[in-house]
């Protein structure tokens, strides 16, 4: 079977990406898997390679010929894909211009057509005002038809079933398989460092809408009221977003040993090997959908905290598996009942990772394709 995937981007730190790469490598080893994308590279806006093979994985990268914000891409894929003729055609992130067009190349070549969604029904708020209108006309006018011309319809979460449903998607038509997990993640015991100095992890991509500000400040806070913690920010820093922080951290009179900034890390034993380093994980972002990080750190059963965001609601029942925060204060409050009582959560540890057991890419990939086969 032939399989040609569809995204924005194939390259730099992407949790659109991340899902893509992993479900994509375990099918590879049976099918012939193609990604196409366009040439930039998440985060760092620099131009990728236009061809690699990356664990099996064809990818081909297109020149972005139009932007309008910061992830609706316009490339061209239409003369590669009907070159590849792929049996299967499968679109990510719901309302792009690539996902738009699929399922019309999908059915000039004969190819099934599918859609993943990644759940892109944010707030209002969190959006500018000319991309809200452009949403607004496309949900009025588009997404009816566009949804119910794919074979199905793939939620990575189910609080956004009802958004699809109230969009006109036929409820026959929707499947559900979230995010999840290398194996690697389920193979390690739980354990934690062990050390006085407790270490607060934030792992992920390092931009605006993950809120980090809230983080450091309440880290400060921490500091101030004798608490022994360090910081520690890994992932891949927008630049602007990176010079905002680090001035932030230099008025907050922070050390760089205090506040950490590692960088991206790419190999998946360095990943494991840090979250398992570390005490406790924050997610503080203003919006997630289904977010892998938290995934990986409640498998490897760490006190997890994160902002009450429906996509944390998913993974994460208060002071069962982690904890939820609605503010700032908030999050300093469970922080620091962390901090204090964190030598009695084997309970909540086993609850974290029992909660994702079943999450891991290969099983998941499985599922994907099981939908691919049905006639």
């Amino acid at each position: 079977m032939k399989i040609a995937y569809l995204c924005e981007f194939s390259a730099g730190i992407d949790g659109v990406w991340n899902r893509i790469y992993n479900i994509a490598k375990h099918l590879s080893k049976k099918h012939d898997v193609y990604v196409l994308s366009s040439d930039i590279e998440k985060g760092s806006e620099k131009k990728a390679k236009a061809f690699e093979v990356l664990d099996g994985i064809k990818i081909f990268r297109f020149p972005t010929y139009f932007r309008f914000g910061e992830n609706a891409l316009f490339w061209n894929y239409k003369q590669r894909i009907q070159k590849i003729k792929p049996d299967i055609i499968h679109a990510h992130v719901f309302r792009h211009p690539h996902s738009t067009t699929a399922c019309k190349i999908a059915k000039e070549i004969g190819a099934r057509c599918f859609l993943t969604t990644h759940a892109p029904f944010v707030e209002s708020e969190l959006r500018s005002s000319s991309l809200n209108i452009a949403v607004n006309i496309y949900d009025r006018f588009l997404s009816k038809n566009i949804l119910n011309s794919y074979d199905k319809v793939i939620a990575i979460t189910k609080w956004e079933i009802p958004f699809l449903s109230k969009l006109g998607c036929k409820k026959e038509n929707i499947s559900y398989i979230p995010n999840g997990m290398p194996e690697e993640f389920l193979e390690k015991t739980i354990k934690h460092s062990g050390k006085n100095q407790k270490t607060i992890l934030f792992l992920g991509r390092i931009a605006p809408i993950k809120n980090v500000e809230l983080l450091i400040e309440v880290f400060k806070n921490l500091l101030d009221k004798g608490l022994k913690v360090k910081l520690k920010l890994v992932g891949q820093v927008e630049r602007e977003y990176c010079n905002f922080l680090l001035s932030l951290t230099k008025k907050l009179k922070l050390t760089k040993k205090e506040v950490e900034f590692t960088g991206p890390i790419y190999e998946l034993k360095k990943k494991v090997k840090v979250l398992q380093d570390s005490d406790i994980f924050v997610l503080p972002s203003k919006r997630e959908a289904s977010p892998q990080a938290l995934i990986e750190a409640m498998a490897l059963g760490k006190v997890v905290i994160s902002s009450s965001t429906l996509g944390a609601k998913e993974f994460i029942k208060d002071k069962i598996n982690g904890f939820l925060f609605s503010n700032k204060k908030d999050l300093e409050n469970k922080l620091e009942y962390a901090l204090a009582n964190f030598t009695k959560f084997t309970a909540l540890r086993k609850s974290a990772r029992k909660t994702v057991m079943q999450l891991s890419w290969k099983r998941l990939a499985e599922q994907e394709l099981r939908l691919y086969t049905k006639s």
